[in-house]
């Protein structure tokens, strides 16, 4: 077979293991959506108009917030396949898989040679992080295909000598765009890497080509981003803001040059990945068995340089690294000489890996959960150097059959309203991973229920922060993460203290313990409002001082 035939098959092949493996985790889990994931599914939600939905529709190019359209697209095909659904969102990455596979396997091969893509294709699909992302409805792992796609052609344009492969991958750009804006960040180096390797302004033609690339792509991501610019600008500035209330390292700090080294070897690719990464890595500069290392160097360190340079931060941001980076331990494995001791060192790794993969899906009972090597960086989460984990913030792991109470809550909300004639306007005081307020209008809309929900933060104000709600739901023990629900304990003590305002409607006690308590607000009661905001005020220093 021919090299693409290959990269079609080692691709395929990939796939369907890897989703033989999601569909079995699927089967086994019922818990909704966790914030992202929700948010992403809902606005999905957007291109589909077949009168179950509440929401009235928006106009097309704002369907999506703040983020570019082009997985939502996706995952609203496959809700029109098949019917919308959390499980049916999460088939959108199917392709993307194919894609990152194909992709990773084609750029190995022109880099290091078809072994070396063979162990670099394989490496990436027991990767821990990638397995855990590409069952999630984010945007990042489409981003991971795009980029290495937008590699692999921008390596065959040979210097934008071929026109036709420049519009290819002016067309790969403009999806890349559309999946997520930091897809210029991956591809800028390396484009810079060929323009100047080539020096491609000496011949006119591969400047026409290049400019040519420039504007399929800049046309095409343009109809999007052009209309959306004052928005995203606002949500840039937005997003500094956030990194730092989230206790992220400061751009230029020594936390924040290494924060991506600690989060590959400790949430990506686990201790002995990570290792062999390491390994690798040093044979390749000393051997240089690499066509073109200047261009997967550029690639890799300009992509993490970027990163760097932003101060909200999270592991999802250098996924589309990993796939590159594993290139460099395919091309090490493939150099070993064929002797029985390589052998069997090889089928140990990669049993020690299909056990750590089967570990996060599945979970293995006489393994720890988790162990630790060093603890690293603490934000609002603290960022550890690990052996290994199967959880991830015991959000992303085994399955589990759990009913947190979204639907039962929203059709009680619309039960007592229509007894009492109250508005179906929700307020939720948590921000739990699967108990928040995205995750209930995700369940809102897909049930049909015309049921607002918006979470309270910081507003001292009192009982006045309740004003455009006549529903709360508090929790009484978790409220999530400390620099949202900074105000929840404030936010609590003033349902306790208002038994006239807020009147008990149900109870719900949680899968983890936790128990959630629906009230209706009834204002007249309370003489439209007597407390002060002082209360609030002093509430929420007390929450603060405690963490909560």
């Amino acid at each position: 077979m021919g090299p693409l035939k290959n990269a079609l098959v080692v691709a395929i092949v990939l796939t369907a293991a890897l989703w033989t493996v999601h569909f079995i985790w699927l089967s086994k889990d019922t818990r909704p959506p966790v914030w992202d994931m929700a948010l992403h599914q809902t606005y999905a939600l957007n291109f589909l108009h077949d009168g179950r939905d509440a929401a009235p529709a928006a106009p097309l190019l704002s369907r999506t917030g703040n983020y570019p359209p082009f997985v939502h697209l996706v995952i609203a095909l496959c809700y029109r396949m098949f019917h919308p659904g959390p499980n049916i969102a999460i088939l959108a990455n199917i392709p993307a898989s194919l894609l990152l596979f194909w992709a990773i396997y084609m750029l190995g091969l022109d880099l290091a040679g078809a072994r070396a893509a063979g162990w670099a294709c394989l490496l990436t699909a027991l990767t821990p992080y990638l397995i855990w992302m590409s069952r999630e409805t984010v945007l990042d792992y489409w981003l991971s295909a795009w980029v290495a796609a937008g590699l692999v052609v921008l390596r065959k344009t040979d210097g934008f000598k071929s026109h036709p492969l420049s519009l290819v991958l002016g067309l790969i750009c403009a999806l890349g765009l559309l999946t997520k804006w930091f897809f210029a960040a991956f591809l800028f180096f390396p484009l810079l890497v060929t323009v100047v390797g080539f020096r491609i302004w000496r011949d006119r033609a591969r400047m026409l080509h290049f400019a040519d690339a420039l504007l399929v792509g800049g046309l095409l991501a343009g109809v999007w981003y052009l209309p959306n610019l004052p928005a995203l600008t606002r949500y840039f500035f937005e997003n500094t803001r956030i990194g730092a209330l989230e206790g992220e390292p400061a751009v230029f700090s020594f936390q924040s040059w290494i924060y991506y080294l600690r989060l590959l070897e400790g949430y990506q690719l686990f201790g002995i990945l990570f290792l062999v990464l390491a390994l690798s890595a040093v044979f390749v500069w000393r051997r240089g068995v690499l066509r073109d290392s200047s261009f997967l160097l550029a690639a890799i360190c300009g992509g993490w340089l970027a990163m760097t340079l932003l101060r909200t931060k999270d592991p999802r941001f250098t996924m589309p690294l990993i796939g590159p980076l594993l290139i460099l331990a395919g091309a090490w494995l493939q150099s070993w000489r064929p002797v029985w001791w390589t052998r069997a060192l090889k089928i140990s790794l990669v049993a020690v890996l299909c056990l750590q993969a089967y570990a996060i899906n599945f979970g293995v009972c006489w393994l720890p959960q988790e162990v630790v090597l060093a603890q690293g960086y603490s934000g609002s989460v603290r960022w550890d150097w690990n052996v290994y984990l199967q959880h991830y913030f015991h959000i992303l792991g085994p399955p589990r059959r759990e009913d947190w109470r979204l639907e039962s809550i929203l059709r009680k909300v619309m039960e007592d309203s229509r007894n009492r004639g109250f508005r179906t306007e929700l307020a939720l005081i948590p921000d739990l991973p699967r108990f928040n307020a995205t995750n209930f209008n995700l369940m809102a809309r897909l049930r049909g229920l015309p049921v607002r929900v918006d979470h309270l933060k910081i507003e001292p104000m009192g009982i006045r922060s309740f004003d455009g709600f006549d529903y709360v739901v508090m929790t009484e023990r978790e409220q999530g993460v400390s620099w949202t629900t900074a105000a929840s304990q404030g936010l609590n003590q003033i349902i306790v203290d208002n038994a006239q305002t807020f009147r008990l409607v149900e109870l719900y006690v949680l899968p983890d313990g936790n128990c959630a308590r629906l009230y209706s607000i009834h204002r007249a009661a309370a003489g439209e409002y007597e407390v002060g905001p002082e209360i609030l005020i002093a509430a929420i220093g007390a929450g603060i001082a405690s963490g909560r």
